[in-house]
């Protein structure tokens, strides 16, 4: 069971709600003012939601969007959500949630980093910023802070280790894929189409997989 400590976990979960506030009151403004840039910014986030960092860098770069536009969007929306969900992970046990698709999605990210804690601590005071800086799909900086908090560390000590890895590996990934495609040219026009389609439609495919097996 996961137990709150207390006020750590309260001021992070509002700021993240101001955080999410602050997010939501710039759409709205930019709706009424500037509507494409509001539905690009809703595009990049729900890129994030479906399939992960990845693709939400592809799909901010085949907007056009600039780079540090990307770096600023998942920046704030990933530690929204850091600050919102990781207090819900340390406060409270299944059994408060079960049944709720929140708490279905709160368990599951539990799972999901207990399956990894073992082997991020054979790499030591390394293996959780490298860990976050990855790309790959469940590598996130919300799966991170719940393995520092299962490894023993605070949840503000983890906040400070996973936040600044997160915001180097979204840095790190939108340079690095604007470069690789700029070496690339047309065909790495393509990749960028063909890795962006793929990463939105796999989460449908491997949820359609596992019914078709029920």
């Amino acid at each position: 069971m996961f137990r709150s400590s207390g006020q750590a976990e309260a001021f992070i979960f509002y700021l993240g709600c101001c955080l999410f506030a602050s997010e939501g009151l710039t759409l709205l403004i930019l709706w009424f003012l500037h509507r494409e840039s509001a539905l690009e910014i809703v595009a990049v986030i729900t890129a994030s939601i479906i399939s992960g960092r990845t693709a939400s860098i592809l799909a901010g770069q085949e907007l056009g969007l600039h780079p540090l536009s990307i770096i600023l969007i998942l920046s704030i929306w990933n530690s929204g959500l850091l600050f919102v969900l990781l207090p819900l992970i340390v406060a409270f046990s299944q059994d408060v949630l079960k049944g709720r698709f929140l708490g279905n999605m709160l368990d599951s990210t539990r799972k999901r980093a207990e399956a990894q804690k073992n082997r991020i601590s054979k790499y030591g005071p390394w293996g959780l910023p490298l860990f976050v800086w990855l790309p790959f799909p469940w590598t996130g900086a919300l799966v991170g802070a719940v393995i520092g908090f299962l490894l023993g560390m605070s949840v503000k000590k983890a906040l400070l280790i996973v936040v600044p890895s997160m915001i180097v590996g979204v840095v790190s990934w939108v340079f690095g894929f604007q470069y690789l495609f700029i070496l690339t040219g047309v065909i790495g026009k393509i990749i960028c189409v063909v890795l962006l389609v793929g990463m939105l439609l796999f989460p449908f495919l491997r949820i359609l997989g596992v019914a078709g097996k029920a």
